[in-house]
């Protein structure tokens, strides 16, 4: 079966997030750190999607989104950030934006509906 990947670094934001995705039928990996998501993006588990909190502890989820669309670049890829500040991305990386604070049910019919479409 096939997950998202969610790099979030605050484990009630990512329980609830979980939650929600599950709802609409939709497993997850879980990454608290930039670390664990850049692991889980060089593996071979297979993915649908890959959300990435922008403020991670360990790095910036920039390097995250980085290493995914070098190593997934068929995943889509949804950038999550609170900070009004513009993307520090290289162009050409293809993603969606998720502007925080977000509703747990609008981002995972969002993904659910990326997912349908792939």
């Amino acid at each position: 079966m096939s997950s998202v990947l969610l790099a979030e670094d605050e484990f009630l934001i990512r329980a609830v997030l979980v939650d929600s995705l599950a709802d609409v039928g939709i497993e997850c990996i879980e990454a608290a750190t930039g670390q664990e998501a850049i692991d889980v993006v060089r593996g071979d588990q297979p993915l649908i999607a890959i959300i990435v909190d922008i403020g991670l502890p360990d790095m910036s989820g920039e390097k995250v989104i980085e290493a995914a669309a070098q190593h997934r670049p068929d995943v889509p890829i949804i950038r999550c950030s609170g900070a009004s500040a513009p993307s520090s991305l290289p162009p050409g990386i293809a993603m969606h934006s998720f502007p925080k604070p977000y509703s747990p049910s609008e981002l995972s019919n969002f993904v659910a509906s990326l997912v349908r479409k792939g």
